[in-house]
């Protein structure tokens, strides 16, 4: 075989290039599959009422196509903003999906755009959006909305596990960064003497940490015990100074050292209120805070392997057959299977109209005989209902209900490819808006993966 060692030593320079984009890429079949007015008009009542001054038909335009196009992109491929800017910039099937030909004055969004853009939409809209692609599925012929199985899931939020230990030396750490910020630009406004002695606070943190496996329950409680004492005595004189503050003084300090302030204003006192309920009563008080930055957060046991405890909020998500999901509205953090049967039902009936479902299945958590009850109303089979084993009667046909009891665990997988392709799974946000949107941004890049596939002929519609 022949060696070509040519331009080794050219130096790279800029230039143009003619890019060929073909139809059969994948991009292509979807841009034009995709009911863009309609997913349009489902924003732009967000768009309209997010501005910041109020007034949204004055100022420069938004290019809503190329920017929704831009958030769809970064569903699919569960891309950064920084990392969308780059694809946008350099990769010609991405300029073309956002409308590059036909969009008056394009331009590749800036990514701190493309962020601002996606936080003007509600969780309510990512929702909206997440449920009319699975809408489109039905429409081409992809999805069977006749047959629909229901399961639920646990998206974390982005903290570290909630340790006392490691919660205590995170609120120090706050009071300390406030103390430090304000001795060094406002020293006069800072009482003689406050401070945090941060390296005592670690040094008895890691000494309960790292003690040995074999000491009993008195040593580690008493220790424990300890290092709640030495925070309550650091942090309180800041809890005061912090309400001590005027707003005018307070719109004076940066961000983060203002979103301090109002962590320890908000939550320390009352933190440390309920961690000494702990070391007196030995039990966790009940709405104990798990984050001073999450605050929609439940500590989720579900009674799987290797996931004993999971903290973050609940999903509910509906399947039809062909594989596509719908995702019902999460009014509560922890919403439980029973109580979100009949609901799935009714957003079912209003996604893709009454009277279509013909078979349920679902897991033993979704039993209860009101559920029941109400399948058998709808006139639907009642054998994908799945009994626990404590519940006496009759099962009806045992090769059907064998059938919808296989056919529920296909679920099982799709859950697990949207929370991979996305942030169901983990988000990578910070506030509870945007961990609750994010997990409905899941369901839509799964879904549009999934459109995707079937467009290319990649999965057999059987139907």
């Amino acid at each position: 075989m022949a060696i070509d060692l040519s331009g080794q030593d050219s130096l790279v320079e800029a230039g143009s290039i003619t890019i060929q984009i073909k139809n059969t890429r994948p991009l292509m079949p979807l841009a034009n599959a995709l009911p863009w007015s309609k997913l349009i008009q489902l924003i732009v009542d967000d768009l309209k009422l997010s501005t910041n001054k109020g007034f949204w038909w004055m100022g420069r335009k938004i290019k809503v196509r190329m920017h929704l196009a831009a958030y769809l992109l970064q569903r699919i491929y569960n891309l950064t903003d920084r990392k969308l800017e780059y694809q946008i910039k350099d990769n010609a099937a991405f300029q073309i999906f956002c409308g590059s030909q036909f969009v008056h004055g394009w331009h590749a969004p800036d990514h701190t755009k493309i962020e601002e853009f996606r936080n003007r939409l509600s969780p309510e809209t990512a929702r909206a959006l997440a449920n009319a692609i699975a809408q489109t599925a039905v429409d081409f012929g992809f999805s069977d909305p006749r047959h629909v199985d229901f399961d639920s899931t646990v998206q974390e939020a982005n903290m570290a596990y909630p340790s006392d230990a490691s919660l205590m030396t995170k609120l120090s750490g706050l009071g300390k960064k406030v103390v430090d910020f304000v001795s060094e630009k406002f020293s006069r406004l800072l009482p003689e003497n406050l401070s945090v002695d941060m390296k005592a606070v670690k040094s008895l943190a890691r000494e309960y940490f790292f003690l040995p496996k074999n000491k009993s329950i008195e040593i580690r409680r008493e220790v424990f015990k300890k290092l709640h004492t030495l925070v309550k005595h650091q942090v309180k004189p800041v809890v005061q100074f912090c309400e001590e503050l005027t707003d005018k003084q307070i719109t004076q300090l940066p961000w983060n050292i203002k979103r301090a302030c109002q962590q320890i204003k908000d939550d320390a006192w009352r933190y440390l209120l309920d961690v000494g309920h702990f070391t007196r009563a030995h039990t966790i008080k009940s709405g104990k805070i798990l984050s001073f930055h999450a605050k929609a957060v439940k500590c989720i046991k579900k009674g799987k392997v290797g996931k004993d405890f999971e903290f973050g909020r609940v999903f509910q998500l509906g399947r039809n057959k062909g594989n596509f999901l719908f995702v019902l509205e999460s009014t509560s953090v922890e919403m439980s299977d029973k109580t979100r049967f009949i609901p799935l039902l009714a957003e079912h009936s209003n996604l893709f109209g009454k009277g279509m479902i013909e078979t349920v299945a679902t897991d033993k958590g979704y039993w209860s005989a009101k559920n029941q009850g109400e399948l058998i109303r709808l006139g639907i089979k009642t054998e994908g209902l799945q009994r626990p084993v404590n519940i006496k009667g009759k099962t009806g046909d045992k090769d059907l209900e064998e059938r919808l009891r296989n056919r529920r665990a296909g679920i099982e997988p799709l859950i697990g490819h949207a929370k991979h392709g996305g942030q169901l799974g983990k988000s990578r946000m910070k506030s509870d808006t945007a961990t609750l949107a994010a997990g409905y941004g899941s369901i839509l890049g799964l879904n549009l993966r999934q459109l995707t596939r079937y467009q290319q002929g990649k999965v057999k519609v059987a139907l």
